[in-house]
């Protein structure tokens, strides 16, 4: 009786305090139900298997079902001069499955853990300010670039118009929080990890959209003693899986934009990385050797120890025609790869933390998205991506969308191992793609979705293989279908 008394006077307190306030409340979700309907392979796509993507001679086949639930709140005043936006996430949970997930504090992507704060954080018109300029501070979705870094991120946001034409975006963002305690640093160094990001965004035309960006990153764990080097590994070649043991003094510049022209439409996307990643010992992972403490497969000695100079480039275009409820699109990109494990040079574009869906059998095109992915960044190992994709939608009517793509793939730079038989190998194609979806509205907010992905393996794919079937030649063609039932509102 106490607890509904206590609940009864706050629900009161409440009732008097809105008004007093003027706050708006708008409560929105995404209740995300996801089925993977089969795979032939697995033990490729699952990236937290101990396996470490490997393709094994034998079909090792699975299905299974998983939701992830959304549910965030904004509560604003009725002038909208400040919001506050709290979201929680629940999920992947597998259906049948024990456990919970890692916690992870206000780093890359959220806390983690089974129920996890995705969203925390308020943003308001900066007083004194005629001209629109916001600010946002907490936990927030954050965007560099897509294929750079865009995810949940601690940061304050400060964005502000400065003509009808052109506004711009500043950011500070503390990835990675080292508390200083002087008795382990005498030199009292600051071993963070932060960033500083800014863009200016041009808009000349209606149709056109040019933006120029920079982010500089840099944090410094103080790993100076070989013995305490921090560990990259060509598995995880992601910004986000190394900078708490990374001496990083990293940029990374770009311009980004798009046009229309009539029917037409083009999008574009280049980015240049330069810096320093130091301290580290670099591990050129290769299925079927020994694993370091993160469970990756590497060898025992890394390929290269101390100090790296980061120099790499990133290039995209979409280029595409809409026709009635059809629309068809080529998309190519260019991620440069590394040739040489063991110099000092990195010259290997690296995202920082972002969710690529593009390919249904090496990217995140599953629905089954949080673990059913070779990988989520737009290149594999250490060796880049060539990315050559057409693909067609159609809307059917006003509830069926369907499409199809075909892709052409591979890497910047080859593989380049020995083979089962002790035979050197080098290859760099990852083969044909052809995939296809389908989505149908059951009520307005309710849709269902179908999607499949059939990878021809090229001869690159070979280098994931094991035992004597590693031969340069790829024995293995991998086959994926998802679907997914999700109420957004």
């Amino acid at each position: 009786m106490k607890k509904l008394g206590l609940t009864i006077a706050i629900l009161a307190m409440m009732g008097f305090a809105v008004p007093a306030m003027a706050a708006n409340f708008a409560f929105h979700g995404d209740m995300n139900n996801r089925i993977l309907v089969y795979s032939n392979h697995v033990d490729w796509l699952d990236a937290r298997n101990d396996s470490f993507g490997v393709i094994n001679d034998d079909t090792v086949s699975d299905s299974y079902a998983e939701l992830k639930y959304r549910y965030w709140t904004e509560i604003s005043d009725d002038d909208n001069n400040i919001k506050g936006v709290y979201a929680i996430e629940i999920g992947g949970i597998r259906w049948g499955r024990e456990g919970s997930g890692k916690s992870q504090g206000g780093s890359f992507g959220g806390d983690g853990a089974n129920v996890e704060t995705r969203w925390a954080y308020l943003d308001f018109q900066v007083p004194f300010i005629e001209r629109k300029a916001r600010a946002r501070m907490g936990l927030q979705p954050f965007k560099a670039n897509s294929y750079f870094w865009q995810e949940t991120a601690t940061a304050l946001h400060f964005s502000s118009i400065i003509t009808d034409s052109v506004d711009y975006e500043l950011a500070f963002v503390r990835s990675v929080d080292k508390f200083n305690d002087i008795a382990d640093n005498a030199n009292d160094d600051i071993e963070n990890v932060d960033s500083f990001y800014g863009r200016v965004n041009f808009k000349p035309a209606d149709d056109l959209k040019i933006g120029l960006f920079g982010l500089y990153m840099w944090g410094d764990p103080d790993n100076n003693d070989p013995a305490d080097f921090g560990e990259i590994d060509s598995r995880d070649y992601e910004i986000k899986q190394f900078a708490d043991e990374a001496n990083l003094g990293v940029f990374t510049l770009g311009v980004d934009g798009s046009a229309s022209f009539g029917n037409f439409f083009v999008n574009w996307d280049l980015m240049y990385q330069g810096g320093d990643i130091d301290d580290v010992d670099f591990f050129d992972a290769i299925p079927g050797t020994l694993r370091n403490s993160k469970n990756n497969v590497v060898p025992d000695v890394p390929a290269a120890s101390g100090d790296f100079d980061l120099s790499a480039y990133f290039l995209h275009a979409d280029i595409g025609y809409k026709m009635g409820k059809a629309k068809f699109t080529y998309t190519f990109w260019y991620a440069s790869g590394d040739d040489d494990p063991n110099d000092d040079n990195f010259d290997a574009y690296l995202a920082v933390d972002v969710d690529r869906e593009d390919s249904m059998t090496i990217f995140e095109g599953p629905f089954v998205d949080d673990v059913t992915y070779f990988t989520e960044r737009p290149y594999m190992l250490d060796k880049g991506f060539v990315m050559n994709k057409l693909a067609f939608d159609y809307q059917w009517t006003q509830n069926l969308t369907v499409g199809t793509a075909a892709m052409y793939m591979l890497t910047a730079e080859d593989f380049e191992y020995v083979d089962g038989n002790g035979n050197n190998q080098s290859e760099d194609e990852i083969g044909v793609e052809i995939n296809g979806f389908l989505k149908y509205k059951l009520y307005k907010n309710l849709e269902f979705a179908l999607n499949a992905g059939y990878l021809f393996a090229g001869d690159g794919m070979d280098f994931f293989e094991q035992g004597t079937s590693r031969d340069g030649s790829s024995d293995e063609d991998i086959f994926v279908s998802s679907a997914r039932v999700r109420f957004k509102f």
